[in-house]
Parts: C-alpha cells; sequence; structure tokens
C-alpha cells in the first residue's frame, strides 16, 4: 500500500504569520456559541493551553492539560482536543530511540508537528532564525504538538490561533525539512499532541501517539507503575535484570536481592561529583564542551565519540527504566546487555571485562561475579582539561539459606584518568582469608581499566541528567552520530 504523504498548504520554510487574523479570530468567535469545552481543571494552571482555550472553542478544537486523565482517555472523542501528558513534564527531553521512531515515521509522512517559540519577535521569519531563536529559549518558550497526518486542518487551525496570540510558529509537514523537524523534536522542552479518533486509531511506536487513551493508574498521575517503565517485563527477558547497584549492600548493609534474579556481570550508576557550576553541555567539531555558570568553558578529555554517544545513551535508559545493570553473563555463557550498549565497542569491551574476574579468583565458592564503581570524581587537570578518578569494587557473591545474595568478597580500586594508574586499596569481606596470597591483585584492577573509565564518563553525564544542564547546541547531531562498532556475541 502506498504511503500517504501529508500535503503541504504552505512552503515548508515559512512560519506561520497571518495577516488580519486575530480580527477575523475574534469575530468568530464572537459571532459563535462555543461547543468545545476544556476537559479537566488543570488547564486553570497551565498558561499555554489557558490562553488558546476560548479561541479554540471556535473551531471546536478542545483542551486538556492531562490527555490520560481517566475521565478524559476513557471517554468518546467528539472533537479533536490539544493536550499534554503526565509523563511526558517540561524538560523531558526525547531520548535517542524516541528521536529514531519520531523521525522514522515523520519521514514516511504519517506525521508532522507544530513548533511553537514563546516571546517570539515577528522582525525574523525563516525557519534558520527560528533554530537560532529555539536553541536558546527556555523550556517554557520551547512547545511542540505532534499530530497524525489526517489532523492537518486542526493542526493548521491551532497554529492560526497560537500565532494570532503572538507565539512563533514553524508548522512541520511529514517528510519535508527532515534535519530541521527532527531538530526541533529532539530539543523540545514540552511535548504535546492532538488527539482525536484518528489519532487513536493510527498504530504508532511514537511516544506521544502510544500514550494517547491510556488511562493514567488508578491513585496516580502516571500510566506507569512505580517502578517505572511499564515494559518492565519484556525488558527483563531482554536486557540485564532491571535492578540499582545500591540493593546489593556493602561492607557494613546487607543485600536486599533475591540471588535468583541478582545479577553477575557489570554495573556503573554513581553520580559523579563535579567542584564547578555547569550551565550548559555543547557538541560541535566531534567534541562535547561544559560551560560554566561565568562563561568558563571546561575541556573534557578525549574520547571516542561514537563510545561517549553509546554512554550517553545508556544513562538515559538507565534513568529510564531505572536501573544500573549493564551486562550479565548467566552460567551457561548467555550475554544479556542493555539496550543502549549492544553491539557498540564500550558493550564489547564491558563483557569481555566481565569474563575475567574468576580468571584471577578462580578458588572461592561463589556463583556470581559483579563489578560496580563507587565514587566518581572529577577535576581540574593538566593543560586545562578536566579529569576523573573512580572508585570500583570487584565482588564475589553466592546466596544464603534465604537465597539472599551476599557479598563474600570485594576487592576495591581505584582509577585515575590523569595518570592511567589503577591502585589497589583494600578488600572485605568473611572470605577475604580464602584469598591466596599470590592473587595478582594489580592484574585484576587492569584487567577492569575499561570499566573504570567508563564508569567516569558514565558519572560525569548522570551529573548533568540529574542536574537537568542544558544540552541543546549540538545535541540533535550528537545523537545522529553512530555508535555502531562490534557486535555483541550471544554467548561467550
Amino acid at each position: 500500500m502506498p504511503v500517504h504523504r501529508i500535503k503541504r498548504e504552505v512552503a515548508s520554510s515559512r512560519l506561520a504569520c497571518p495577516s488580519k487574523l486575530l480580527v477575523l479570530l475574534l469575530s468568530a468567535m464572537l459571532g459563535s456559541t462555543p461547543v468545545a469545552e476544556i476537559l479537566d481543571e488543570a488547564v486553570a494552571q497551565d498558561s499555554f493551553l489557558l490562553t488558546l482555550a476560548d479561541a479554540l472553542h471556535a473551531y471546536d478544537i478542545d483542551v486538556a492539560h492531562n490527555l490520560n486523565a481517566r475521565d478524559v482517555a476513557r471517554g468518546r472523542i467528539q472533537r479533536p482536543r490539544l493536550g499534554r501528558f503526565p509523563d511526558l513534564p517540561v524538560n523531558s527531553l526525547a531520548l535517542s530511540q524516541e528521536l529514531a521512531v519520531w523521525e522514522g515515521e515523520y519521514d514516511e509522512g504519517e506525521i508532522g508537528a507544530i513548533a511553537i517559540l514563546g516571546s517570539r519577535s515577528e522582525a525574523e521569519s525563516d525557519a534558520a532564525s527560528f533554530l537560532h531563536d529555539w536553541l536558546r529559549a527556555p523550556g517554557s518558550d520551547r512547545l511542540f504538538v505532534s499530530f497524525y497526518r489526517s489532523d492537518l486542518q486542526v493542526a493548521d487551525k491551532i497554529a492560526s490561533v497560537a500565532a494570532a496570540y503572538g507565539y512563533g510558529i514553524l508548522t512541520l509537514h511529514g517528510g519535508e525539512s527532515q534535519a530541521m523537524a527532527g531538530n526541533l523534536y529532539a530539543t523540545a522542552a514540552q511535548r504535546l499532541a492532538i488527539d482525536s479518533r484518528a489519532a487513536r486509531r493510527y498504530r504508532s511506536e511514537v511516544t506521544e501517539f502510544s500514550f494517547l487513551g491510556e488511562r493514567v493508574r488508578r491513585n496516580s498521575n502516571s500510566l506507569f507503575g512505580d517502578d517505572g517503565d511499564r515494559g518492565n517485563n519484556r525488558l527483563a527477558r531482554s536486557e540485564p535484570s532491571v535492578f540499582l547497584k545500591e540493593t546489593l549492600g556493602g561492607e557494613f548493609t546487607q543485600s536486599t536481592i533475591r540471588e535468583v534474579i541478582v545479577p553477575g556481570g557489570v554495573a556503573l550508576g554513581e553520580t559523579a561529583r563535579v567542584p564547578y557550576a555547569i550551565a550548559s553541555m555543547v557538541y560541535g567539531n566531534g567534541v562535547i564542551t561544559l560551560k560554566g555558570t561565568a562563561d568558563e568553558r571546561f575541556v573534557l578529555p578525549q574520547i571516542d565519540t561514537a563510545t561517549l554517544r553509546a554512554l550517553f545513551d545508556f544513562v538515559e535508559r538507565s534513568e529510564a527504566i531505572r536501573s544500573d545493570a549493564i551486562v550479565d553473563i548467566d552460567a551457561i555463557g548467555r550475554v544479556k546487555i542493555s539496550s543502549a550498549l549492544r553491539d557498540t565497542d564500550p558493550g564489547f569491551d564491558i563483557v569481555h571485562a566481565d569474563t575475567l574476574p574468576f580468571e584471577y579468583v578462580p578458588n572461592l565458592s561463589v556463583s556470581k561475579s559483579v563489578v560496580i564503581d563507587t565514587s566518581v570524581d572529577w577535576f581540574g587537570g593538566q593543560r586545562e582539561t578536566l579529569a576523573f578518578q573512580t572508585g570500583f569494587e570487584v565482588r564475589f557473591l553466592s546466596a544464603d539459606n534465604m537465597r539472599i545474595a551476599k557479598t563474600r568478597v570485594a576487592l576495591q580500586y581505584q582509577y585515575d584518568s590523569q595518570s592511567g594508574e589503577i591502585s589497589y586499596l583494600d578488600s572485605w569481606g568473611r572470605d577475604t582469608v580464602r584469598l591466596r596470597d599470590n592473587l595478582d591483585y594489580a592484574g585484576l584492577g587492569e584487567s577492569m581499566r575499561t570499566i573504570a573509565s567508563y564508569a567516569g564518563w558514565i558519572g560525569l553525564l548522570r551529573k548533568m541528567y540529574e542536574e537537568q544542564v542544558p544540552f541543546l547546541q549540538g545535541r540533535y547531531d550528537f545523537l545522529k552520530l553512530d555508535k555502531s562498532g562490534r557486535d555483541t556475541p550471544a554467548r561467550y
């Protein structure tokens, strides 16, 4: 069946600046009886939707602050509605996989969008200046409305009303100006959608469309349970067991994970300590630079951009599903790895490193080993380049009679990115006396070098993520980098 493409009524690069529209719009409102409605009371606190609500009544378009509210989602749609999603709060930028899916369906002409920019000067009217202003605007001013191709006329009406109220508008019709559309979606701070009967019938993997018609969970304001992603059961079959490394316990605390689900392998989840106030991240010319609040520029150590992109994806994936697990190799050699690192060079390196601990410590009656990070510290290094130190542990685990995993031995190390040295620090655990006198502590630490290095970068990226450090300049180009590398083996 041929793909139906969205038909354009104006050139794709033109902004919506309708002349005399406000006068005509107000006349239409005064001359008609509104039949549309505000679908939830929360719109009263939503300045954007509240501003447009009365005018959209004239076009029989409803507004909803929460399209997933139970009363809103379960009722039959009488009119199209413009609204938000509780699981897409302000500044929840699209993840790498979300961008790839959205761009794919946009390029096929199945969907389109309206980019809405607050506080925009009417003197600037071309697409290039729109993008320039967009990337420098605060999150409160960057709104992005996705719509199904059948709702093009509804989208045009919404765009016209928003333009009449002084918003900058760029209408993105499916399949055209792909790079511009992708750039705006990747950096949109507020992601809305047009909900309609046709949009709900459209089977899509795009986040916004997959949320349409879904009701929030009872006694909740989310589609998901307390454990986060509603696909956790599915993820557990294809990825390492979902867990946070803190639940493994420590030298003076008990593990809370039963052995049957405890992953061996590698789990990295530390947030870096950074002694500088970071205002933004910027990508350009193949490198990421951090900018300070006083306009300082912090140069990061050299790292392959494909590797950095893969680690960036892992951090996003980890935060989305609340899991620090990267890789787990079971008793018969089957490999499970985070989808963010599958078939990448860092993924291959980590899988290989995971096979090494028992080559150095072969005499313990334990069933699993796990490598975790314990600290990440970034600091000013030589030649104006930042450096970092990573603390990590190589643990050996077994289950007690209650099937709770316990650490029998943990070997502690520290890695310094500036000197490249890995230092053995100490060990703990009830079976430390079983360690052989000739154990090659240095060799075991050296075999974890790549993991220690990646942990430093993951910790920094987590810091930027948790503090919501803006990453807009060059974000789209960064997310489009090819991160593919060596294939992850199915067995090892």
